[in-house]
């Protein structure tokens, strides 16, 4: 059924018209490859992958990526992230990024979407966490009941005029933890 494309490619034009989607009048068509193995190693790298199994429903897969400030490239490699682990481990999978900056953040929540002449093909909705959204912890009770939200609060807001207050807090709450209790 495929190959009558390549072979008359005139059928496109109605084709298109029932999806309802404009099909270009003047238009060249050329068949190429269809071979989509990498013959070369191309290095990608997810920054952390981490497999979900809660006890009330499906396990699911989380991508997470740190991202520093906006990156083009993101917008066609995270779609082949996520493509890639659900047809590799066939689990659902989200993609959480982690940002410091708020251009950096709006960027990111962006939807992706790939396609043309009006018609979405592929469209990826990260799940975006940074300044605007994470809390600033600067109570040295809370830091002390949450230590692992209290650095991540730090770190996401490393570049916040909230900072020292946020380092404060955490430099508290270290001083007065238990390490004997803790190991």
């Amino acid at each position: 059924m495929h190959r009558i494309f390549q072979e008359q490619p005139e059928i496109l034009s109605p084709v298109f018209g029932v999806l309802g989607i404009a099909f270009p009048e003047k238009a060249a068509v050329y068949a190429i490859g269809t071979d989509v193995t990498e013959a070369r190693p191309l290095a990608r790298h997810i920054d952390t992958v981490l497999r979900i199994g809660p006890s009330d429903g499906e396990d699911f897969l989380l991508a997470v990526e740190a991202q520093e400030r906006r990156d083009t490239k993101k917008e066609s490699s995270w779609p082949y992230y996520i493509s890639y682990l659900q047809a590799k481990y066939g689990l659902p999978v989200l993609l959480l990024v982690v940002c410091r900056d708020r251009a950096t953040t709006k960027w990111a929540t962006s939807p992706f979407s790939w396609g043309t002449r009006g018609w979405i093909a592929q469209m990826t909705y990260p799940l975006v966490v940074g300044p605007d959204n994470l809390p600033v912890i600067t109570d040295p009770r809370t830091t002390a009941e949450k230590p692992a939200m209290a650095v991540f609060s730090a770190l996401a807001h490393a570049n916040s005029p909230h900072i020292e207050a946020i380092l404060d807090a955490l430099g508290r709450a270290l001083a007065g933890m238990d390490w004997n209790a803790a190991s």
